[in-house]
Protein backbone atom coordinates (compact mmCIF):
# COMPACT_ATOMS: atom_id res chain seq x y z
CA UNK A 1 0.00 0.00 0.00
CA UNK A 2 2.94 2.30 0.98
CA UNK A 3 4.66 1.34 -2.39
CA UNK A 4 1.54 2.09 -4.25
CA UNK A 5 1.44 5.26 -2.61
CA UNK A 6 4.56 6.35 -3.17
CA UNK A 7 4.46 5.38 -7.26
CA UNK A 8 1.00 7.38 -7.16
CA UNK A 9 2.40 10.78 -5.86
CA UNK A 10 6.09 10.36 -7.74
CA UNK A 11 3.58 10.17 -10.56
CA UNK A 12 1.87 13.31 -9.76
CA UNK A 13 4.70 15.19 -9.14
CA UNK A 14 6.27 14.24 -12.52
CA UNK A 15 3.05 15.20 -14.62
CA UNK A 16 2.60 18.24 -12.79
CA UNK A 17 6.57 19.24 -13.74
CA UNK A 18 5.86 18.14 -16.99
CA UNK A 19 2.66 20.58 -17.50
CA UNK A 20 4.73 23.27 -15.88
CA UNK A 21 7.64 22.86 -18.15
CA UNK A 22 5.29 22.91 -21.23
CA UNK A 23 2.92 25.51 -19.81
CA UNK A 24 5.35 28.41 -20.85
CA UNK A 25 6.10 26.56 -24.95
CA UNK A 26 2.38 25.97 -25.24
CA UNK A 27 1.16 29.63 -24.36
CA UNK A 28 3.90 30.86 -27.10
CA UNK A 29 2.47 29.14 -29.70
CA UNK A 30 -1.19 29.73 -28.68
CA UNK A 31 -0.57 33.31 -28.29
CA UNK A 32 1.18 33.56 -31.72
CA UNK A 33 -2.00 32.53 -33.20
CA UNK A 34 -3.94 35.29 -32.00
CA UNK A 35 -5.12 38.17 -33.68
CA UNK A 36 -3.64 40.24 -30.89
CA UNK A 37 -4.05 40.25 -27.46
CA UNK A 38 -1.46 39.66 -24.71
CA UNK A 39 -0.28 36.44 -23.19
CA UNK A 40 -3.57 36.03 -20.63
CA UNK A 41 -6.24 37.95 -22.80
CA UNK A 42 -8.09 37.98 -25.88
CA UNK A 43 -9.28 40.98 -27.46
CA UNK A 44 -12.52 39.98 -29.39
CA UNK A 45 -13.46 43.17 -30.65
CA UNK A 46 -12.82 47.03 -32.10
CA UNK A 47 -15.68 49.15 -31.01
CA UNK A 48 -15.40 51.60 -34.22
CA UNK A 49 -18.14 53.93 -33.17
CA UNK A 50 -20.91 53.93 -30.65
CA UNK A 51 -21.09 58.16 -30.81
CA UNK A 52 -21.31 58.33 -27.10
CA UNK A 53 -18.38 61.04 -27.96
CA UNK A 54 -18.42 64.45 -29.82
CA UNK A 55 -16.96 63.85 -33.59
CA UNK A 56 -14.35 61.25 -33.11
CA UNK A 57 -15.65 58.18 -33.17
CA UNK A 58 -14.38 55.44 -30.04
CA UNK A 59 -10.97 54.64 -31.28
CA UNK A 60 -10.67 58.62 -31.98
CA UNK A 61 -10.71 58.83 -35.74
CA UNK A 62 -12.72 61.58 -37.49
CA UNK A 63 -16.31 61.29 -38.74
CA UNK A 64 -17.10 63.18 -41.78
CA UNK A 65 -18.49 63.34 -44.75
CA UNK A 66 -17.56 63.77 -48.25
CA UNK A 67 -20.26 65.32 -51.38
CA UNK A 68 -19.34 65.93 -55.05
CA UNK A 69 -21.89 67.00 -58.20
CA UNK A 70 -24.67 68.61 -55.67
CA UNK A 71 -25.03 66.16 -53.37
CA UNK A 72 -25.80 66.74 -49.66
CA UNK A 73 -24.81 64.88 -46.31
CA UNK A 74 -25.72 66.00 -43.16
CA UNK A 75 -24.61 63.87 -39.79
CA UNK A 76 -26.16 64.63 -36.36
CA UNK A 77 -26.03 63.39 -33.00
CA UNK A 78 -29.46 61.84 -31.36
CA UNK A 79 -29.89 62.91 -28.42
CA UNK A 80 -27.58 65.79 -29.67
CA UNK A 81 -25.71 65.43 -25.90
CA UNK A 82 -24.82 62.32 -24.69
CA UNK A 83 -27.19 61.49 -21.76
CA UNK A 84 -26.43 59.28 -18.92
CA UNK A 85 -29.31 56.51 -18.88
CA UNK A 86 -29.58 57.23 -22.88
CA UNK A 87 -28.49 55.58 -25.97
CA UNK A 88 -26.63 58.06 -28.56
CA UNK A 89 -26.91 57.12 -32.27
CA UNK A 90 -26.48 58.93 -35.16
CA UNK A 91 -28.32 60.13 -38.06
CA UNK A 92 -27.45 60.34 -41.43
CA UNK A 93 -29.34 62.51 -43.84
CA UNK A 94 -28.61 62.30 -47.37
CA UNK A 95 -29.28 63.77 -51.11
CA UNK A 96 -27.19 62.05 -53.95
CA UNK A 97 -28.18 63.02 -57.91
CA UNK A 98 -27.45 60.34 -60.15
CA UNK A 99 -24.15 61.83 -61.20
CA UNK A 100 -23.01 62.76 -57.47
CA UNK A 101 -21.36 61.48 -54.27
CA UNK A 102 -22.66 61.24 -50.92
CA UNK A 103 -20.72 59.43 -48.50
CA UNK A 104 -20.82 58.92 -44.51
CA UNK A 105 -16.75 57.98 -43.58
CA UNK A 106 -14.81 57.50 -40.29
CA UNK A 107 -11.29 56.52 -39.65
CA UNK A 108 -10.54 53.16 -38.53
CA UNK A 109 -6.73 52.21 -39.58
CA UNK A 110 -7.19 48.64 -38.96
CA UNK A 111 -5.02 45.29 -40.86
CA UNK A 112 -8.20 44.04 -41.77
CA UNK A 113 -6.74 40.50 -42.59
CA UNK A 114 -7.08 40.20 -38.27
CA UNK A 115 -10.98 40.24 -38.39
CA UNK A 116 -13.79 38.17 -39.55
CA UNK A 117 -16.76 40.61 -39.28
CA UNK A 118 -17.75 44.03 -39.88
CA UNK A 119 -20.79 44.43 -37.21
CA UNK A 120 -23.51 47.36 -37.04
CA UNK A 121 -26.61 48.70 -36.13
CA UNK A 122 -28.86 50.48 -38.61
CA UNK A 123 -32.47 51.94 -39.44
CA UNK A 124 -34.31 53.54 -42.21
CA UNK A 125 -36.59 56.51 -41.79
CA UNK A 126 -38.97 55.47 -44.32
CA UNK A 127 -37.91 52.28 -45.35
CA UNK A 128 -35.96 50.59 -48.78
CA UNK A 129 -32.86 53.04 -48.23
CA UNK A 130 -29.72 51.34 -49.49
CA UNK A 131 -25.67 52.16 -49.46
CA UNK A 132 -22.89 50.41 -50.21
CA UNK A 133 -20.02 49.65 -47.33
CA UNK A 134 -16.41 50.99 -48.34
CA UNK A 135 -13.15 49.54 -47.27
CA UNK A 136 -11.01 52.65 -48.04
CA UNK A 137 -7.24 52.74 -48.07
CA UNK A 138 -4.23 55.44 -47.53
CA UNK A 139 -4.68 56.15 -51.25
CA UNK A 140 -8.04 56.37 -51.93
CA UNK A 141 -8.36 52.26 -52.94
CA UNK A 142 -12.00 51.05 -52.17
CA UNK A 143 -13.55 48.03 -51.84
CA UNK A 144 -17.00 47.85 -51.54
CA UNK A 145 -20.10 45.60 -50.73
CA UNK A 146 -23.68 46.40 -51.48
CA UNK A 147 -26.10 46.39 -48.01
CA UNK A 148 -28.63 44.77 -50.12
CA UNK A 149 -26.79 41.69 -50.24
CA UNK A 150 -27.61 41.53 -46.38
CA UNK A 151 -30.47 43.29 -46.33
CA UNK A 152 -32.53 42.55 -49.67
CA UNK A 153 -34.89 45.24 -50.50
CA UNK A 154 -32.52 47.48 -48.22
CA UNK A 155 -33.39 48.96 -44.73
CA UNK A 156 -36.37 48.62 -42.42
CA UNK A 157 -37.48 50.88 -39.75
CA UNK A 158 -37.04 49.18 -37.46
CA UNK A 159 -33.21 48.13 -35.70
CA UNK A 160 -31.41 45.50 -37.27
CA UNK A 161 -27.82 44.08 -36.69
CA UNK A 162 -26.10 43.67 -39.94
CA UNK A 163 -22.87 41.34 -39.88
CA UNK A 164 -20.95 41.06 -43.08
CA UNK A 165 -18.09 38.79 -43.26
CA UNK A 166 -14.67 40.67 -43.99
CA UNK A 167 -13.30 37.95 -46.48
CA UNK A 168 -16.71 39.07 -48.47
CA UNK A 169 -14.82 42.07 -49.49
CA UNK A 170 -11.71 42.10 -52.07
CA UNK A 171 -9.39 43.00 -49.59
CA UNK A 172 -6.78 41.98 -52.28
CA UNK A 173 -8.03 45.56 -53.95
CA UNK A 174 -6.49 47.56 -50.16
CA UNK A 175 -2.91 48.24 -50.21
CA UNK A 176 -1.57 46.29 -53.19
CA UNK A 177 1.74 45.21 -53.57
CA UNK A 178 1.72 45.21 -49.83
CA UNK A 179 1.25 41.94 -47.28
CA UNK A 180 -1.26 44.19 -44.90
CA UNK A 181 -4.95 45.15 -46.30
CA UNK A 182 -4.89 48.53 -44.48
CA UNK A 183 -7.96 49.69 -44.61
CA UNK A 184 -7.76 53.59 -43.69
CA UNK A 185 -11.15 54.49 -43.34
CA UNK A 186 -14.83 52.84 -43.21
CA UNK A 187 -17.32 54.54 -45.72
CA UNK A 188 -20.94 54.45 -46.83
CA UNK A 189 -21.60 55.47 -50.10
CA UNK A 190 -25.68 56.26 -50.82
CA UNK A 191 -27.12 55.33 -53.67
CA UNK A 192 -29.31 57.87 -55.62
CA UNK A 193 -32.15 59.85 -53.97
CA UNK A 194 -32.58 60.83 -50.61
CA UNK A 195 -33.38 59.86 -47.35
CA UNK A 196 -32.18 59.35 -43.67
CA UNK A 197 -30.48 56.37 -41.79
CA UNK A 198 -29.53 55.60 -38.40
CA UNK A 199 -26.40 53.93 -37.14
CA UNK A 200 -25.39 52.53 -33.88
CA UNK A 201 -22.48 50.34 -32.57
CA UNK A 202 -19.95 49.72 -35.60
CA UNK A 203 -17.41 46.79 -34.57
CA UNK A 204 -14.65 45.07 -36.02
CA UNK A 205 -14.91 41.33 -34.65
CA UNK A 206 -11.65 39.65 -34.62
CA UNK A 207 -10.85 36.22 -36.29
CA UNK A 208 -10.53 33.30 -33.50
CA UNK A 209 -6.91 32.73 -35.03
CA UNK A 210 -4.04 33.53 -37.64
CA UNK A 211 -0.96 32.97 -39.04
CA UNK A 212 -0.07 36.21 -40.24
CA UNK A 213 1.88 36.86 -37.39
CA UNK A 214 3.95 34.63 -38.54
CA UNK A 215 4.29 36.00 -42.14
CA UNK A 216 4.37 39.80 -40.47
CA UNK A 217 7.24 38.85 -38.45
CA UNK A 218 8.92 37.28 -41.44
CA UNK A 219 8.66 40.42 -43.43
CA UNK A 220 9.60 43.05 -40.52
CA UNK A 221 12.86 42.89 -40.33
CA UNK A 222 15.71 40.55 -42.31
CA UNK A 223 14.63 37.43 -39.96
CA UNK A 224 15.94 35.34 -43.14
CA UNK A 225 19.36 36.64 -42.73
CA UNK A 226 19.09 35.96 -39.23
CA UNK A 227 17.83 32.49 -39.64
CA UNK A 228 20.89 31.74 -42.03
CA UNK A 229 23.37 33.34 -39.65
CA UNK A 230 22.03 31.33 -36.82
CA UNK A 231 22.26 28.06 -38.55
CA UNK A 232 25.43 28.44 -39.72
CA UNK A 233 26.83 29.41 -36.54
CA UNK A 234 25.27 26.33 -35.19
CA UNK A 235 26.13 23.83 -37.50
CA UNK A 236 29.72 25.07 -37.55
CA UNK A 237 30.08 25.30 -33.89
CA UNK A 238 28.39 21.39 -33.21
CA UNK A 239 30.52 19.47 -35.89
CA UNK A 240 33.40 21.86 -34.20
CA UNK A 241 32.43 20.29 -31.29
CA UNK A 242 31.73 16.98 -32.33
CA UNK A 243 34.91 16.29 -34.05
CA UNK A 244 37.68 18.00 -31.42
CA UNK A 245 35.78 16.97 -28.04
CA UNK A 246 35.41 13.39 -29.51
CA UNK A 247 39.46 13.61 -30.40
CA UNK A 248 40.49 15.13 -26.91
CA UNK A 249 38.05 12.97 -25.25
CA UNK A 250 39.86 10.18 -26.32
CA UNK A 251 43.39 11.22 -26.34
CA UNK A 252 42.69 11.66 -22.65
CA UNK A 253 40.58 8.05 -22.24
CA UNK A 254 43.40 5.97 -24.16
CA UNK A 255 46.34 7.97 -24.24
CA UNK A 256 49.19 8.72 -20.90
CA UNK A 257 50.99 11.84 -21.68
CA UNK A 258 52.43 14.56 -18.95
CA UNK A 259 50.59 16.63 -17.40
CA UNK A 260 47.22 14.58 -18.48
CA UNK A 261 45.82 14.70 -15.09
CA UNK A 262 46.32 18.50 -14.70
CA UNK A 263 45.01 19.69 -17.79
CA UNK A 264 41.76 17.26 -17.45
CA UNK A 265 41.39 19.19 -14.19
CA UNK A 266 41.57 22.52 -15.66
CA UNK A 267 39.06 21.45 -18.07
CA UNK A 268 36.62 20.31 -15.66
CA UNK A 269 37.06 23.32 -13.38
CA UNK A 270 36.42 25.83 -16.63
CA UNK A 271 32.76 24.69 -16.81
CA UNK A 272 32.45 26.33 -13.27
CA UNK A 273 33.64 29.47 -15.29
CA UNK A 274 30.52 31.63 -16.05
CA UNK A 275 30.40 32.89 -19.73
CA UNK A 276 29.62 36.44 -18.31
CA UNK A 277 33.06 36.57 -16.74
CA UNK A 278 35.01 35.78 -20.14
CA UNK A 279 32.53 38.49 -21.77
CA UNK A 280 35.34 41.25 -21.42
CA UNK A 281 38.53 39.43 -22.50
CA UNK A 282 36.77 37.63 -25.51
CA UNK A 283 35.61 40.78 -26.87
CA UNK A 284 39.14 42.59 -26.61
CA UNK A 285 41.18 39.11 -27.98
CA UNK A 286 38.46 39.19 -30.83
CA UNK A 287 38.90 43.00 -31.48
CA UNK A 288 42.96 42.69 -31.50
CA UNK A 289 42.26 39.60 -34.19
CA UNK A 290 40.05 41.91 -36.32
CA UNK A 291 37.45 39.26 -35.83
CA UNK A 292 34.36 41.42 -34.75
CA UNK A 293 31.25 41.82 -36.39
CA UNK A 294 32.91 38.35 -38.59
CA UNK A 295 31.45 34.66 -38.38
CA UNK A 296 34.94 33.11 -36.64
CA UNK A 297 33.78 35.55 -33.90
CA UNK A 298 30.72 33.84 -32.71
CA UNK A 299 31.89 30.09 -33.85
CA UNK A 300 35.75 29.78 -32.75
CA UNK A 301 35.72 30.69 -28.98
CA UNK A 302 32.91 28.00 -29.20
CA UNK A 303 34.32 25.39 -31.22
CA UNK A 304 35.01 22.88 -27.90
CA UNK A 305 33.37 23.16 -25.12
CA UNK A 306 34.78 21.95 -21.75
CA UNK A 307 31.52 19.88 -20.93
CA UNK A 308 31.71 18.28 -24.04
CA UNK A 309 35.07 16.66 -23.49
CA UNK A 310 34.30 15.63 -20.19
CA UNK A 311 31.43 13.62 -21.54
CA UNK A 312 33.04 12.24 -24.21
CA UNK A 313 36.02 11.39 -22.17
CA UNK A 314 33.45 9.84 -19.81
CA UNK A 315 31.82 7.49 -22.18
CA UNK A 316 34.85 6.51 -24.14
CA UNK A 317 37.00 5.57 -21.23
CA UNK A 318 33.93 2.90 -20.26
CA UNK A 319 34.33 1.25 -23.62
CA UNK A 320 36.05 -2.21 -23.69
CA UNK A 321 39.34 -1.44 -24.51
CA UNK A 322 39.13 -5.26 -26.55
CA UNK A 323 37.32 -3.71 -29.49
CA UNK A 324 40.38 -1.42 -30.06
CA UNK A 325 42.65 -4.07 -29.64
CA UNK A 326 41.06 -6.29 -31.99
CA UNK A 327 41.19 -3.20 -34.53
CA UNK A 328 44.89 -2.85 -34.19
CA UNK A 329 45.30 -6.66 -34.71
CA UNK A 330 43.55 -6.58 -37.74
CA UNK A 331 46.03 -3.95 -39.05
CA UNK A 332 43.66 -0.47 -38.39
CA UNK A 333 45.57 2.67 -37.97
CA UNK A 334 44.94 4.85 -35.07
CA UNK A 335 42.86 7.06 -37.28
CA UNK A 336 40.98 4.12 -38.26
CA UNK A 337 40.40 3.40 -34.72
CA UNK A 338 39.08 6.61 -34.01
CA UNK A 339 36.34 6.82 -36.90
CA UNK A 340 35.50 3.31 -37.59
CA UNK A 341 35.26 2.10 -34.01
CA UNK A 342 35.64 4.93 -31.44
CA UNK A 343 33.28 7.16 -33.35
CA UNK A 344 30.46 4.96 -34.14
CA UNK A 345 30.36 3.36 -30.54
CA UNK A 346 30.10 7.00 -29.09
CA UNK A 347 27.09 7.57 -30.93
CA UNK A 348 24.68 8.27 -27.70
CA UNK A 349 27.31 10.63 -25.88
CA UNK A 350 27.60 12.69 -29.37
CA UNK A 351 23.96 13.04 -30.23
CA UNK A 352 23.21 13.79 -26.35
CA UNK A 353 26.33 16.53 -27.35
CA UNK A 354 25.67 17.49 -30.60
CA UNK A 355 21.74 18.35 -29.24
CA UNK A 356 23.13 20.24 -26.44
CA UNK A 357 25.78 22.32 -28.66
CA UNK A 358 23.12 22.76 -30.96
CA UNK A 359 20.66 24.28 -28.59
CA UNK A 360 22.98 26.18 -26.45
CA UNK A 361 23.95 28.18 -29.91
CA UNK A 362 20.99 28.20 -31.57
CA UNK A 363 19.56 29.92 -28.68
CA UNK A 364 22.72 31.89 -27.23
CA UNK A 365 22.18 35.98 -27.05
CA UNK A 366 25.16 37.19 -25.01
CA UNK A 367 28.09 36.99 -27.76
CA UNK A 368 26.66 37.49 -31.11
CA UNK A 369 24.84 41.01 -29.37
CA UNK A 370 28.36 41.91 -27.96
CA UNK A 371 30.30 40.84 -31.23
CA UNK A 372 28.07 42.05 -33.60
CA UNK A 373 27.08 45.68 -34.60
CA UNK A 374 25.22 45.08 -37.72
CA UNK A 375 22.06 43.85 -39.12
CA UNK A 376 24.04 41.19 -41.89
CA UNK A 377 25.85 39.42 -38.86
CA UNK A 378 23.04 39.35 -36.39
CA UNK A 379 21.39 35.50 -35.35
CA UNK A 380 17.79 34.71 -34.72
CA UNK A 381 17.89 35.73 -30.80
CA UNK A 382 19.85 39.36 -31.07
CA UNK A 383 16.96 39.87 -34.36
CA UNK A 384 14.18 39.15 -31.79
CA UNK A 385 14.86 40.99 -29.08
CA UNK A 386 15.90 43.95 -31.23
CA UNK A 387 12.29 43.19 -32.99
CA UNK A 388 10.83 43.90 -29.45
CA UNK A 389 12.26 47.34 -28.53
CA UNK A 390 11.52 48.36 -32.12
CA UNK A 391 7.74 47.79 -31.55
CA UNK A 392 7.42 47.68 -28.14
CA UNK A 393 5.58 44.50 -26.57
CA UNK A 394 3.08 43.43 -29.11
CA UNK A 395 2.82 40.08 -27.75
CA UNK A 396 1.41 38.30 -30.94
CA UNK A 397 4.58 39.12 -33.10
CA UNK A 398 7.01 38.75 -30.01
CA UNK A 399 5.53 35.44 -29.66
CA UNK A 400 5.33 34.34 -33.22
CA UNK A 401 9.12 35.58 -33.60
CA UNK A 402 9.78 33.69 -30.64
CA UNK A 403 7.98 30.36 -32.33
CA UNK A 404 9.99 31.00 -35.33
CA UNK A 405 12.98 30.54 -32.97
CA UNK A 406 11.97 27.90 -31.07
CA UNK A 407 11.10 25.20 -33.60
CA UNK A 408 13.95 24.28 -35.61
CA UNK A 409 15.19 23.46 -31.66
CA UNK A 410 12.41 21.60 -31.34
CA UNK A 411 12.45 19.66 -34.51
CA UNK A 412 16.32 18.52 -33.93
CA UNK A 413 15.28 17.61 -30.52
CA UNK A 414 12.56 15.18 -31.36
CA UNK A 415 14.74 13.72 -34.27
CA UNK A 416 17.40 13.05 -32.19
CA UNK A 417 16.05 11.50 -29.80
CA UNK A 418 15.16 8.32 -31.78
CA UNK A 419 19.08 7.88 -32.06
CA UNK A 420 19.84 8.24 -28.38
CA UNK A 421 17.51 5.27 -27.71
CA UNK A 422 19.05 3.66 -30.45
CA UNK A 423 22.70 4.56 -29.12
CA UNK A 424 21.89 4.06 -25.97
CA UNK A 425 20.86 0.05 -26.81
CA UNK A 426 23.34 -0.71 -28.92
CA UNK A 427 26.24 0.65 -26.60
CA UNK A 428 24.77 -1.62 -23.64
CA UNK A 429 25.59 -4.53 -25.82
CA UNK A 430 29.18 -3.70 -26.89
CA UNK A 431 31.26 -6.58 -25.06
Amino acid sequence: MRERFIVGAAVVVLTFMLLLTLMPLVLMFYTSVKPTGTLFQRTKQVLVADFEVGDLNSIGGPIDVEVMGGASVEKQFLPPEPASRENRVMGVRYSRPDEGTARWLTRIGQDMRKFAWLEFKVRGEVGGESFTVDLVDLKGRRTSLSIQQFLRGGLTTTWETVRIPVEAFNLSLLSPGLPERQAEELALSFDSGAGTIYLDDIRLMFREWTWNNYWDVLISGPFGRYGVNSLVIALAVTFGNLLFSTMVGYAFARRNFPGKKLMFFMIVGSIAIPPQVLMVPVFILMKHLGWLNTYWALIVPNFVAPFNIFLMRQYISKLPPAVEEAARIDGASEFQIFTRVIIPLSQPALAVAGINTFMGSWNTFLYPFLLTNTVEMRTLPVGLALYKSLHGVDWVHLMAGSAITALPVIVVFLCFQRYIIEGLTRGSTVG
